[in-house]
């Protein structure tokens, strides 16, 4: 090594740190001391200068003269080669410390002015144990919906990961929002697993792998009533499906039938419907926590609101249906709106089936819990929805929803089997569900239209009166409503 080669040295490595982007540099400062580069070049340098400089000096401990000059030469490249593998270990193995740590939010900010998130990405999985101790400021900037959005198309999901810790969760300047923008990304990603879980749960895509690392995830968060009900992760489901219906965007595609959205084979349209996915991770996460007895506020009316929205936009057109057939009815909209229906009903038939459980270990009458007043009553409100504005819905399928309702209302005080089996132990009524669910009615139908008249004598008049349950529960339900809500002829079997 001579003085020309370190200068080239030099040259070669400004040349280097010239060519990269700001995000690499960063990359570098983060991970590699700032002295080290130029603090070897300095000491190769020193130990040249000293081969080179006539001192008139006698080499130490005897030494020939030409093994001292050897030794200051092998040094001065020996040095910096070593300096610079030391440097590009460091920057491979990308280990964060105390030390560096508060880089990160500076690093972050370039990476996301640059839009280049492959080194965000690869030191943050060299660190998958240690991120979670990130400063507040660099976990919020994490959070951006840039950054989010970047790794969930590479389907990685570490952000959903470092949220499961709820030390980490809690730590954030804004909690909810970072939890909002993870999930309004999956929601709307080609692939998330939030998907996955929506698909495996209730179908979609034929062939679906559900990997065990989705299922933790999702079992460690939507599935997981009190990190669902702490990171308030109803807000973003439900306003990313009313904010995709409002748009009206969809209503052009979603008021046409379409075979393939209700498709069971192949991958379905609904499938990446951030609109049903929102709807489906709610019903989930609502259930989980009617099985587990959770009575915090999980916001059941959210189902009701996006109901409401989808049959704003939701719109039927005679002409369609004697075009296309009998499966005209079955557009994306009235899907959505015979899925929430259907969704409404097994929520309380679960709540139904949790409050006798309860009552075989106390002794008590099955009774509703405060969730399962709630639920009642967004049933309740979404059949008379469904029954007061006409031209929204084929009114067949209306009736069929409305129909289901009424053989519920029935079989709470006449059959109790239709809802649950409890074997010898089932209770002969389950009327402490029937007088709320009924007094929702009423509440519901307090100003009727002429539409609910007419979707009622429609109802009644196709109701399956072979049925005994049915015929008594009818021939009840005419003792606790108005005359005019039945048809004249109804009583006739």
């Amino acid at each position: 090594m001579n003085l020309e080669g370190l200068l080239t040295y030099f040259a070669l490595l400004a040349a280097a740190l010239a060519i990269m982007d700001p995000v690499q540099r960063r990359a570098l400062g983060l991970f590699i001391p700032k002295w080290l580069l130029p603090g070897s070049i300095a000491l190769a340098l020193t130990l040249l200068i000293f081969r080179d400089m006539p001192l008139g000096l006698r080499p130490p401990f005897g030494w020939p003269l030409d093994l001292v000059r050897y030794c200051l030469t092998l040094g001065a490249f020996v040095i910096p080669s070593l300096c610079a593998v030391l440097a590009w270990s460091l920057w491979y193995s990308a280990r964060l410390t105390l030390s560096n740590m508060p880089k990160l939010e500076a690093f972050f900010h370039t990476a996301l002015q640059q839009g280049q998130f492959d080194e965000v990405e690869r030191i943050l999985l060299r660190n998958h144990d240690r991120i979670r101790r990130m400063p507040t400021g660099a976990a919020t900037t994490l959070f951006q919906p840039r950054m989010v959005r970047y790794f969930i198309e590479s389907h990685s999901f570490m952000h959903l990961e470092l949220l499961v810790n709820r030390a980490f969760l809690d730590s954030l300047k804004n909690r909810f929002q970072a939890v909002e923008v993870v999930t309004r990304e999956m929601l709307t990603a080609e692939a998330s697993p939030i998907q996955s879980a929506v698909v495996a749960t209730y179908g979609g895509i034929e062939h679906l792998v559900y990997t065990s690392q989705e299922k933790e995830l999702i079992e460690s968060t939507f599935l997981n009533p009190d990190w669902y009900h702490a990171a308030n992760a109803h807000y973003p489901l439900i306003i990313t499906a009313v904010n995709k219906i409002q748009s009206g965007e969809l209503d052009a595609a979603y008021n046409r039938p379409d075979e393939n959205y209700l498709a069971r084979q192949g991958v379905s349209r609904r499938s990446r419907c951030p609109v049903y996915l929102a709807i489906k991770t709610e019903v989930m996460a609502i259930e989980r926590a009617i099985e587990l007895g959770n009575e915090k506020d999980f916001y059941i009316s959210d189902l009701f609101q996006i109901l409401q929205k989808v049959f704003e936009h939701s719109t039927f057109d005679v002409v369609a249906t004697q075009t296309c057939g009998p499966r005209a009815d079955h557009t994306p909209y009235s899907y959505l709106i015979e899925t929430i229906a259907s969704d409404l009903e097994s929520l309380t038939e679960e709540a139904v089936r949790q409050s006798v459980k309860t009552s075989l270990a106390s002794g008590e009458e099955p009774k509703p819990t405060q969730n399962g007043i709630i639920l009642l009553r967004m049933w309740s409100f979404s059949i008379c929805l469904l029954m007061g504005k006409p031209g929204h819905i084929d009114p067949a399928l209306r009736d069929q929803i409305v129909d289901r309702y009424f053989r519920f209302l029935f079989a709470l005080g006449f059959e109790p089997s239709e809802i649950v089996f409890a074997g010898a132990n089932r209770p002969d009524n389950l009327n402490h569900w029937r007088r709320p669910l009924l007094k929702e009615l009423r509440d519901g139908l307090r100003n009727p239209g002429q539409e609910i008249f007419t979707t009622l004598h429609s109802v009644f008049r196709s109701l399956d009166m072979g049925k005994p349950f049915i015929g008594d529960g009818y021939e009840w339900l005419r003792t606790q409503l108005p005359e005019s809500f039945f048809p004249l002829q109804s009583s006739s079997r």
